[in-house]
């Protein structure tokens, strides 16, 4: 049976995991679906046929029924949400997908604030005994995902332009402390720096400065409220020269300077989304 937003979850139980130095992990035959969500760190994943990389914004579904293996790099330790969870078929028993109707393995989400704030919902909820709740916003975040995978490219030219912005996009999210030139991207088109412009503004509703400043303040916000980084060296990691000028950005785009941002996390009232929306 295919697997689709609409199939019931049954929520089995879900943990954040900040993961210790030496920390490795291995199951033999997972008895269910597992949902990881990297919220900072690397790492791999291994089953018998491959090794995957997994790092910051990744989601990962471990499929029922197989062996696998995982562990991070010592200096960069992974941090994760992690929920345990069954498809159910129409009478709340377990649903057996077909191989061919599984839901990617890995993902690269592209709303991490978002996502994350819908599995840390689940798991909140499920903190409180309310399983059927937490199975909700759960779903949400699965109907989130699929929809993100099931972006509909313009036919034509502009599709294939518009599989190649998504592909930088995606590596701009991966590496946001890597140096971006318009120029660069553009020639990646073939395309003048003012075209390409205007293509990714008419693909995303926003210039490619404003999506590579937008990327780097999520960035900055995770690494404030994930990694004990001064604010100088989170600065350094994303590529700005100055530390004064990265502090004024993210200001201008959250609301609140980088070290209230950690001040109000640490009292659990730090507003995750900002000041702007971060689509």
């Amino acid at each position: 049976m295919d697997w689709k937003p609409s199939s019931r979850i049954g929520f089995r139980w879900g943990s954040v995991f900040e993961c210790e130095y030496d920390w490795t992990w291995r199951v033999r035959g997972l008895p269910s679906w597992d949902l990881w969500y990297v919220t900072s760190g690397k790492g791999w994943i291994a089953d018998r046929k491959s090794r995957t990389e997994i790092s910051f914004g990744d989601c990962v579904l471990l499929r029922s029924g197989v062996s696998y293996r995982s562990w991070h790099d010592p200096e960069q330790p992974l941090r994760f949400i992690a929920i345990h969870f069954e498809f159910l078929d129409e009478w709340g028993e377990r649903l057996r997908l077909a191989e061919q109707d599984y839901p990617p393995f890995i993902r690269r989400i592209g709303l991490p604030e978002l996502f994350r704030e819908l599995l840390t919902r689940a798991i909140d909820s499920y903190r409180e005994g309310r399983q059927e709740r937490a199975a909700v916003w759960l779903q949400t975040a699965l109907m989130e995902m699929l929809r993100q995978d099931a972006t509909e490219w313009p036919a034509g030219l502009l599709g294939e332009q518009a599989r190649k912005i998504d592909e930088i996009c995606r590596r701009i999210r991966a590496h946001p402390g890597r140096p971006v030139r318009i120029d660069d991207l553009a020639s990646e088109l073939y395309v003048t720096p003012e075209h390409f412009s205007r293509i990714f503004r008419r693909l995303h509703g926003i210039s490619p400065r404003a999506f590579v400043t937008r990327t780097r303040i999520e960035a900055a916000q995770n690494l404030l409220i994930n990694s004990g980084h001064s604010i100088g060296r989170i600065s350094d990691l994303l590529g700005y020269e100055n530390p004064f000028y990265f502090s004024r950005q993210f200001k201008s785009q959250v609301g609140v300077s980088p070290t209230a941002f950690r001040k109000d996390d640490r009292n659990g009232t730090v507003i995750k989304t900002g000041k702007h929306s971060f689509g």
